[in-house]
């Protein structure tokens, strides 16, 4: 046995230290001054160190965190033994390593390679390997030692690639071993992306699955090889969707495909109840009004008229629907005033006499006056004519009959700037000229401005000029007010709006603190603590009425689980946690769901989703979860689904494209089984006035033309698509379409509703612009917005992803039915943007081939529509009332005249036509064709008799 004796040194015998410290394969004895100890190798935390000291040699080691050091030995010793005794505590302490290693191999063996178990294992092994350091250098290491050391270090310097390596192994053994499996376990084999997903089982795992890819198989798959790999028992998973049909529809593929009994899938509001009830040792009562909607609606209408007993509550209410029922967007901030004037007929800002006026601030001033009962005429035309060649009749905003005052609202800051895209010299000339004209002819003139409305002293500054004035005010009882409110239903709507945030403002979980960011946050603060005022004292009578009733509702399933599991009062079963329609999720499901990862050890979460299709923002829904899902949830292995099974190459080309127009999508290629070469996406291009078939018409002749050369035995299923239900078919009528096209199987369906299903056909209908239009232009209430999670900042993303939805529906063929005169801004890309579709299926008419010669030349925005008034026919904007500009149409054909001038000429757009009539060369007016008593001329139409300086500039006819 080999063996060294260390002993005192010179300076130690000087001091009369007696120390002898002996050293063998088994361990370090040491002798001092008569007391023995003994230390096995294998007791030793680390290799013992030797260091030369002024006073000599030094032995230092730990035994089990405690620090030994024998001093004044011999100088000499660090020289002499250098790394004689490393091999001795290494042989002995390889064999401390051998369940560590072995465990290392088995879980890189037996499963996938997670995250947190590779930060476990590599924080032990630099741990250890900070003993070993050196190993290499060392002499008279055992092979046994050697061995170790080498996957000691080898395992405390894997890098992500050694760790993907691992797992790619892992991956390929498995997918072998379970081919028979993945094969078998769904009616079609599961591709080769569908299996890695099924396998890959990280701390946290996300399934992209594209639409049609087939993710409803991967949660059956990764379900039913968890078990049959004996990783999981069925009662270790949690099975989690979007909503009850979903999770029945889950359960019985489970069941059919798996035989499993034990794994359920459930809704989050079901998940909740079981939570809730385990804690709480019974079953919590659910509110009657969240299984029937009707009767909430109801209840809240109810609880509104309550309410409105209160004096202080009606006049809430009435503020609101004065000033802030509609949401203010600041006039300076859109590009053309058409933009601006459409906006306000989109959302259809009335006043409350139901004028639409041409700026909100109008509106403000229109319905101040209509509550303090001021008899007023929004633009009634100046009492005296003051018509000339640069200026038709005078209309100011506002008059005051009894009072002959006249109110004038300029949209100017504090400088005097108009918005930018108005021109300041002409505006400050028309206000000007105003203001002369009043003074000529003595009538009373009040101006008001677009900064004193920002600013809130617009009414102030207006009641103080009335006053001054001598007009009395006689104000309208708060009753008479409400009263004619409710007969136009905007009560009711209103108890709808409030309703829809009680539940927005539950599921937020607000404090006063977030309720103050809220306000502070939000795109207009006045209104959304208006808004507040509104709705606090509803919010808590529905709030009583839970707890008088003892009853809760669907937020209270969510938050009260969540706060049993963040507490630890519940402590979750689940090992395996897999959500489907993940990109639908909320935040605080999103939050429970991370509860309970974290609440189990060692549980994993694997969730599947497509941030293309994530639709519902409006009910919560955060597809910054999805996109963002590793800063929410921590490292993740992300899979893809890019084979789709349901729509053709064609309608994927133009979807794929459309939808990540949006930057912020994920990128994804999704490939389709069926390739064809031509486009499956057809525009039918008609007017509603257009004789003949109508665009529905075609659109399901062509289907049914279709069905039947492809001789298929089974009734083609089509959906009727719009964004909203009322732009379908009536039931009648529908029953006479399946009357008709008896080999086609019709149903309606919104864009919503239709997710998650497909038909073979599909034909979208309701593309046209506005608030009830696609993409829709309603402006979303401010306190619902801010209650919301944030949207993207790429415009109309989400009803982006709602036609997403739509085009990918359909497996054959997709139609879209659009009047080009009002067509969509979607329809309109489709055909600028050259996507592959189909234009020309169908004969087009003049009107909707040059459909965008027709728009409107005063606003950019509106398009002309022929109308028919007492003096003929004339062309008009589809603004008007905001937009009062006219044209008249082609003399011999009844089309557009060109807004392009040659040689002062204007051309009919009907190149089949291409009449030519002269432009006033005076003042660039159009011409009429006149008889006098020497023959036809044109005279300028401007032209007015009897007035001084008009436009009289004519010309003969040829």
């Amino acid at each position: 046995m080999t063996k060294w004796t260390l002993s005192t040194n010179f300076i130690g015998r000087l001091f009369k230290q007696q120390l002898s410290v002996e050293i063998n394969e088994v361990g370090i004895s040491a002798d001092l001054g008569g007391e023995n100890s003994f230390f096995r190798w294998g007791d030793l935390d680390s290799s013992p160190v030797l260091k030369t000291s002024i006073t000599g040699g030094c032995l230092s080691f730990s035994v089990k965190g405690k620090h030994y050091c024998f001093r004044r030995l011999s100088y000499f010793l660090p020289f002499k033994y250098p790394h004689c005794f490393f091999p001795l505590w290494a042989n002995q302490n390889a064999l401390h390593l051998v369940e560590f290693l072995g465990s290392v191999e088995h879980q890189c063996q037996s499963r996938f390679l997670r995250d947190s178990s590779v930060q476990n294992i590599q924080s032990f092994a630099k741990t250890e390997y900070k003993r070993w350091r050196g190993w290499d250098k060392a002499s008279d290491l055992s092979d046994f030692a050697k061995d170790t050391a080498a996957q000691l270090s080898r395992i405390a310097n894997w890098k992500p690639a050694d760790v993907e390596h691992i797992r790619s192994e892992y991956v390929e053994r498995a997918l072998n071993t379970f081919d028979s499996f993945f094969t078998k376990v769904e009616s079609n084999p599961l591709t080769a992306k569908q299996r890695v997903a099924c396998i890959t089982d990280n701390d946290n795992n996300l399934l992209l699955a594209g639409a049609g890819t087939g993710k409803t198989s991967v949660m059956v798959g990764k379900t039913g090889y968890l078990v049959k790999s004996g990783q999981a028992q069925p009662n270790d998973i949690l099975m989690l969707a979007y909503g009850r049909i979903a999770a029945e529809e889950m359960d019985e593929r489970i069941k059919e495909k798996l035989g499993f009994e034990d794994v359920k899938a459930s809704t989050f509001h079901s998940l909740g109840v079981k939570i809730i009830s385990q804690v709480e040792g019974k079953a919590p009562s659910l509110s009657p009004l969240e299984g029937d909607m009707r009767a909430k609606v109801k209840w809240m209408n109810e609880a509104i008229a309550a309410l409105m007993q209160n004096a202080c509550y009606k006049k809430a209410i009435l503020d609101y629907f004065s000033a802030y029922y509609f949401v203010d967007k600041d006039p300076f901030k859109f590009k053309t005033q058409g933009e601006y004037l459409k906006y306000l007929n989109d959302n259809d800002i009335r006043t409350l006499k139901g004028e639409q006026v041409k700026s909100f601030g109008e509106m403000v001033i229109a319905n101040w006056l209509y509550r303090k009962g001021i008899n007023y005429q929004y633009e009634a035309k100046y009492r005296i004519d003051v018509a000339t060649e640069q200026y038709r009749q005078y209309e100011p905003d506002f008059y005051l009959p009894d009072y002959d005052i006249y109110i004038e609202y300029y949209g100017t800051d504090e400088n005097g700037n108009p918005p930018p895209y108005i021109d300041k010299e002409g505006y400050q000339e028309g206000i000007e000229w105003k203001r002369k004209t009043h003074a000529k002819y003595g009538t009373g003139y009040v101006e008001l401005y677009y900064h004193q409305h920002r600013n809130r002293s617009m009414l102030d500054i207006l009641e103080r000029d009335l006053v001054a004035r001598k007009v009395n005010t006689n104000p309208l009882p708060d009753n008479d007010l409400l009263d004619n409110l409710e007969q136009t239903g905007q009560v009711t709507e209103l108890a709808r709006l409030l309703g829809s945030l009680v539940d927005l403002y539950k599921s937020a979980c607000l404090d006063e603190t977030g309720i103050q960011k809220i306000i502070k946050n939000s795109l207009d603060p006045k209104q959304t603590a208006k808004a507040l005022e509104l709705l606090m004292p509803l919010y808590q009578r529905y709030q009583d009425y839970l707890t008088e009733e003892s009853v809760i509702d669907f937020n209270d399933m969510i938050s009260k689980a969540l706060s049993y599991v963040e507490t630890g009062q519940f402590q979750s079963p689940w090992s395996y946690i897999l959500v489907d329609e993940f990109q639908d999720i909320s935040e605080p499901r999103a939050r429970l769901v991370k509860a309970l990862r974290d609440n189990k050890e060692n549980s994993s979460l694997f969730c599947v989703g497509d941030d293309w299709q994530a639709i519902y923002r409006f009910s919560g829904a955060d597809v910054r979860l999805t996109t963002d899902f590793e800063k929410y949830f921590g490292a993740t292995s992300k899979t893809t689904l890019d084979m789709t099974f349901r729509f053709n190459s064609s309608i994927g080309d133009v979807a794929t494209r459309f939808v990540t127009q949006n930057p912020v999508q994920l990128k994804k290629e999704i490939k389709s089984l069926v390739q064809v070469s031509k486009p499956a996406v057809s525009i039918i291009r008609q007017g509603s006035e257009e004789q003949g078939m109508t665009p529905l018409d075609k659109a399901l002749t062509s289907i049914a033309n279709s069905v039947v050369e492809s001789s298929s035995p089974n009734k083609n299923k089509v959906y009727l698509l719009a964004r909203f239900w009322y732009q379908m078919p009536d039931a009648n009528y529908l029953q006479w379409l399946r009357q008709r096209y008896h080999m086609l199987d019709i149903e309606n369906q919104s864009f919503h509703a239709s997710k998650g299903k497909e038909a073979d056909y599909v034909v979208v209908m309701g593309l046209t612009t506005g608030k009830h239009g696609f993409p829709s232009e309603k402006q979303t209430p401010t306190l619902i917005n801010a209650l919301l999670p944030q949207g993207d900042t790429f415009e109309h993303a989400e009803e982006r992803r709602l036609f997403y939805v739509a085009l990918t529906r359909a497996k054959h063929r997709a139609y879209l039915l659009a009047d080009m005169t009002d067509a969509s801004d979607f329809v309109t890309e489709l055909i600028k943007g050259d996507y592959p579709v189909e234009t020309n299926e169908f004969d087009v008419s003049l009107t909707q081939l040059e459909a965008d010669k027709t728009v409107c030349h005063s606003c950019k925005v509106g398009v002309l529509k022929p109308r028919v008034g007492q003096y003929g026919r004339f062309m008009s904007c589809t603004l008007f009332p905001r937009c009062k500009h006219k044209e008249t149409p082609c003399d011999k054909c009844g089309s557009p005249m060109s807004h392009e001038i040659k040689e002062g000429y204007q051309v009919c757009i009907n190149s089949s036509c291409e009449h030519e009539r002269p432009v006033c060369l005076n003042c660039g007016s159009e011409m009429k064709l006149r008889r006098g008593k020497y023959g036809a001329f044109w005279g300028c139409s401007t032209y007015r008799r009897n007035i001084e300086n008009n436009c009289s500039y004519k010309i003969n006819a040829a």
